[in-house]
Formats: structure tokens, C-alpha cells, sequence
């Protein structure tokens, strides 16, 4: 599914106002959990999450930045409404950071895994001559079905879906997701988890636009968590025709060794908005002001695969 058209991409321009409006605060020092003391941003992680929870949430983002520890594994199921009462925008950036990113990099992490699967599968076949069991073969058929893979021999699937099954780097799902719901505190995230702006076209499974125009049937898909919207996001991405160039760029990317980083992939989203390359350099200013970059070396507590940066080609 795609996201919205011209009410995604108004969203987009009033976001970047807000943005660069505010870049004074987001090109300073990385934060600290000193922000903790910050009533406003207490408040606000009390209501997405309870007791330690709460108090993991308020991990140091600075030491993320710099590699020197994990994100921790607590997943909110939905934004709090304190996040538009929050006035220190730097104190509200970063609630809605620690928020987002434990869910990205889980679904990344998710992805890998099932990366790597593939490729014990092509290796497997490599050393066994092409032969696969039943249950393999079926696995590879409903995975390529899922991911819009062409039917085939084995090692044409395993290398159709290594193509498709890859993740969206931190830097750039953070971008987007600031783009399409305002720092979290657009209708669509606050009322159905909607962090990317994917559009339905069946009835009741979203919220309708109030500037829709008139004629037309679509809604902002709802989800039942953010850490749903989130997997449908970087399906959306890893299956959608309109993102092949993305996943050429970030092919091209692990054939060459080199980091598979969201700045660069932001070029293959010219058709996520009717803004086309404006939309492309928008998420690139947010990525730089916010060194969003920053985080595409994240991992998450617990993971067992590799971090983003050094995952398998």
C-alpha cells in the first residue's frame, strides 16, 4: 500500500516548517538522560509505558549514539497524548525517539533473521547439490509469495528475496516517520498507531482524511500497535514495485561492503510523495539536523543477530 498523496506531502512541508524552525535546538549536543528530570517528558513516558518500563524508556541516547550501549527491548503499543503537551521541543524529540526506535530496530532485527535464513539455504544448496526438503521448498514458496518474488528454481527465489528481505536503516524509518506523523503527534499516529501514513482502501480499517477529496474511498490504515504499523512500513517498502530503486541502491550497497546507510537510500523514495525529489531532500535535512545517522549502528537488547552495520551481504 501507498501512503497518502497530497495531504501526506502537506503534512510533510508544515513538518519541515516546524523543523527547521526549531534546527537551533536539534543541531546541539546529543542528549542525555538529564532529560529525565523534565516533568513534561516524565509524564509522558509514564503514559506510554508503566513502572521500569517507563524508566528503561529513558535510556541515554548519547550513549547509543556513540555504540556504547544497547536500545532496550520495551515495545510501546501506542503513543501518549502527553506528546503534544510537551513545550521543550528537544525534551519532546527525544520521548518520541526513545519510543520509536526500540521498534525499528526490532522489526530490523526481525528482517535480519530472516535474512539470514535465506542465505544458510543458498549455501546449503551450494553444498548439496540444489537439494532443499519439502518443508524448505515450501517455506521459499510462501515467502515469495508474500514478498512478490517470482515463482522458480530455489536459487532464483533465495536471491529474489535476499533482494526484497533487508532493512530499512534506522536514520531513514526515524525521518519518515517524523515526515508522516509529525513527531507523533499527528491524528493518524495518536488515534491508529499510524506512523507512516499507508493508505487502505477497506472500509473501517482506518481513519478517513478530513481533506479528502470528495469522491474519494480511501483511509490512513489503522494499526493495533506501533510496532504493527512499523513491520507494515518496511514491508511496504521491501515489496512495493515503487520502491525498487531503494532496494537496488541498498543491493548495490552490500555488494560493495559499504553501509547500508538512510541518506543514501532516500534517493529511491521519490514515489512515496507527490513531491517527488522535494520529499527526498526534506528527509535528508531531517536526517542531518537530527544526525539521525547516528543510529543506523543501533541494536536492540537481546538481539541475536548481527548489529545494522555489520550484518551478513
Amino acid at each position: 500500500m501507498k501512503r497518502i498523496g497530497r495531504l501526506a506531502a502537506t503534512a510533510a512541508v508544515a513538518c519541515a516548517g516546524f523543523l527547521l524552525s526549531t534546527a537551533a535546538h536539534s543541531v546541539e549536543a546529543a542528549p542525555t538522560d538529564e532529560s529525565w528530570n523534565s516533568r513534561d517528558l516524565n509524564s509522558a513516558l509514564i503514559a506510554a509505558a508503566s513502572g521500569w518500563e517507563s524508566r528503561k524508556l529513558a535510556y541515554d541516547l548519547a550513549a547509543v549514539r556513540k555504540g556504547d550501549a544497547a536500545v532496550p527491548a520495551v515495545f510501546v503499543s501506542r503513543l501518549p497524548e502527553e506528546l503534544r503537551e510537551i513545550d521543550d521541543v528537544r525534551a519532546m524529540k527525544r520521548t518520541f525517539i526513545r519510543i520509536v526506535l526500540p521498534l525499528i530496530l526490532e522489526s530490523n532485527a526481525r528482517l535480519l533473521a530472516k535474512r539470514q535464513q535465506l542465505m544458510t539455504l543458498q549455501s546449503r544448496l551450494v553444498r548439496q547439490d540444489g537439494e532443499l526438503s519439502a518443508e524448505q521448498r515450501n517455506w521459499l514458496a510462501e515467502l515469495s509469495d508474500d514478498y512478490r518474488v517470482d515463482a522458480g528454481e530455489p536459487e532464483m527465489q533465495i536471491s529474489g528475496l535476499l533482494q526484497r528481505i533487508d532493512v530499512v536503516p534506522p536514520s531513514l524509518a526515524l525521518a519518515q516517520a517524523v515526515t508522516e506523523s509529525g513527531w507523533g503527534r499527528s491524528r493518524f499516529a495518536l488515534r491508529g498507531n499510524a506512523l507512516y501514513g499507508q493508505r487502505t482502501w477497506s472500509e473501517g480499517d482506518g481513519i478517513v482524511p478530513r481533506e479528502r477529496a470528495d469522491g474519494a474511498s480511501y483511509e490512513v490504515r489503522a494499526f493495533r500497535s506501533l510496532l504493527q504499523s512499523v513491520q507494515g512500513y518496511m514491508r511496504n517498502i521491501n515489496r512495493h514495485d515503487a520502491y525498487d530503486e531503494l532496494r537496488d541502491r541498498r543491493a548495490a550497497l552490500r555488494r560493495a561492503g559499504k553501509p547500508v546507510d538512510g541518506w543514501t537510500l532516500a534517493a529511491g523514495l521519490t514515489r512515496y510523495a507527490e513531491t517527488g525529489q522535494e520529499y527526498v531532500e526534506m528527509l535528508r535535512t531531517i536526517i542531518e539536523v537530527n544526525r539521525f545517522r547516528d543510529f543506523d549502528d543501533a541494536w536492540i537488547e537481546g538481539a541475536s543477530t548481527a548489529r545494522l552495520g555489520e550484518s551478513a551481504s
